[in-house]
């Protein structure tokens, strides 16, 4: 191959990766939020959100950095697309196994079928999945809130320590105060 020919492919190669990290971010757009640590117990302590408003879906991770599959019992995200009812997708422990993610349509209260709305546990993480499709067909910002909630056997096997009963047996996203988090546009 000549010099010529090399320069050409070379120059064609770092223009496609340009193009290519050029368009990466367009994809989604991703918002990260920040909350309180230490205001729950460390096993449900959520520290971070992040949320992804992506082309198809609309991805939720909390991150968890004591995480302890074995002390939870819920998992809840909350998604509320402009214009648009709010959905709940809840995982749910029961008899001490994990049962499948539920979606909800909360101002009506009907489940919603949707084939690939999910929720996985990493080892410091959560991860809600939730295709737009399932939201009504949203093509909008949404907003979202989160909870985790302890196990039933783990809140009622007698007395707790001081400080956990300060600390509580779930942790929200955002606080109390706040109903969801800002909005997050679609990418």
């Amino acid at each position: 191959m000549s010099r010529g020919m090399r320069v050409l492919a070379v120059g064609m190669a770092a223009s496609a990766l340009v193009v290519g990290a050029a368009a990466s971010p367009a994809a989604a757009k991703t918002r990260g939020f920040s909350d309180t640590r230490g205001d729950a117990t460390s096993a449900l302590d959520i520290t971070k959100v992040k949320v992804a408003n992506k082309k198809h879906a609309v991805v939720v991770r909390l991150s968890v950095p004591g995480l302890k599959n074995s002390q939870l019992g819920l998992v809840s995200v909350t998604v509320k697309p402009r214009h648009r009812p709010m959905f709940a997708v809840t995982r749910a422990r029961f008899d001490g196994r994990w049962h499948r993610a539920s979606l909800v349509r909360r101002d009506v209260g009907a489940v919603v079928r949707c084939r690939g709305d999910q929720v996985v546990f990493g080892r410091r993480s959560i991860t809600v999945r939730i295709p737009h499709r399932c939201l009504g067909g949203s093509n909008t910002a949404v907003r979202v809130r989160a909870e985790v909630v302890e196990r039933e056997d783990e809140l009622t096997r007698g007395p707790a320590p001081a400080s956990a009963a300060v600390l509580g047996g779930s942790d929200t996203f955002p606080d109390a105060r706040h109903g969801l988090s800002a909005w997050v546009r679609r990418g």
